[in-house]
C-alpha cells in the first residue's frame, strides 16, 4: 500500500483481550478429606448421592464413628476385622463394637473363618449395600409417624412456658405446678405454637414426597 506525504496513517483496530481469571482451584471432595484422616485406607470414589444415603442411614441407625467402616468396606469383600482395625487406626474391641453394631441393622454381613496358624476365629466383612434403601425408607416411615403424633398433640393442646424457657409442658401438667415453673418459679404464661405446628406440617409433606420417590 502507497501512502502519500500529507495522509493519515489508517488506523489498524487492535483488539484488546480481555485477561479472564480462571478459577483453577478444586475443592476437596470428602473422599479427600477421608484419605488424609486415614491415610493407610483406601476409599472407593463414590457418587455424593450414594454416599449422603449411606452416611445419613448408618449414622442414624449406629453412628457417626461407624461411617468411615462402611464406606471403607465399599468395593471390598470379606476384609478382615484387624485389617479394618488398623487401616482406620481403630482398637479391636472398638472396631468390633461397631461392627456388630452395624451387623444387628443388617448393614454388614461377615464369615467366620479359623486361622490355621494361630486356632482362632477371624470374622470377614463385607458391606450389603442393597438394603440401604430399604433401611433409608423405614427411618423415614418411623419419623412420619412421629412428626404425626406430634402434629396431633400440638393441634389440639395448650402448652405453656416461663419467660426463662427452662421447660414447656401441656396444661394439665402445669396445672399441677399451680402455672408456675419448677426450675425457676417463674409464672408460666401460654405459648403460641402455630409456628411449630406449620414446621411439623412442612416436613411431614417433605417426607411424604421423599417416600413418594
Amino acid at each position: 500500500m502507497l501512502l502519500v506525504r500529507g495522509m493519515a496513517k489508517p488506523k489498524i483496530n487492535k483488539t484488546k483481550k480481555k485477561k479472564v481469571k480462571v478459577d483453577v482451584s478444586i475443592k476437596e471432595s470428602k473422599d479427600d478429606d477421608l484419605g488424609k484422616k486415614y491415610p493407610k485406607a483406601k476409599f472407593q470414589k463414590i457418587s455424593t448421592e450414594r454416599r449422603q444415603k449411606i452416611e445419613s442411614v448408618v449414622k442414624e441407625l449406629v453412628s457417626e464413628e461407624a461411617v468411615p467402616i462402611v464406606l471403607y468396606l465399599i468395593g471390598k469383600t470379606r476384609v478382615s476385622e484387624f485389617i479394618i482395625a488398623g487401616e482406620l487406626d481403630l482398637e479391636i474391641h472398638k472396631a468390633r463394637n461397631l461392627l456388630y453394631k452395624l451387623l444387628e441393622h443388617n448393614v454388614l454381613f461377615f464369615h467366620r473363618k479359623k486361622d490355621k496358624i494361630k486356632g482362632w476365629y477371624i470374622c470377614y466383612w463385607d458391606f450389603n449395600e442393597k438394603i440401604i434403601p430399604f433401611l433409608d425408607d423405614k427411618i423415614k416411615v418411623n419419623k412420619l409417624t412421629k412428626l404425626k403424633e406430634r402434629l396431633e398433640k400440638e393441634s389440639s393442646s395448650t402448652f405453656y412456658m416461663c419467660k426463662n424457657a427452662c421447660t414447656r409442658m401441656d396444661f394439665e401438667k402445669a396445672m399441677e405446678f399451680n402455672f408456675k415453673c419448677p426450675e425457676c418459679g417463674e409464672l408460666m404464661d401460654e405459648q403460641n405454637n402455630v409456628r411449630t405446628v406449620e414446621f411439623l406440617k412442612e416436613r411431614i409433606q417433605e417426607l411424604h414426597e421423599e417416600i413418594s420417590k
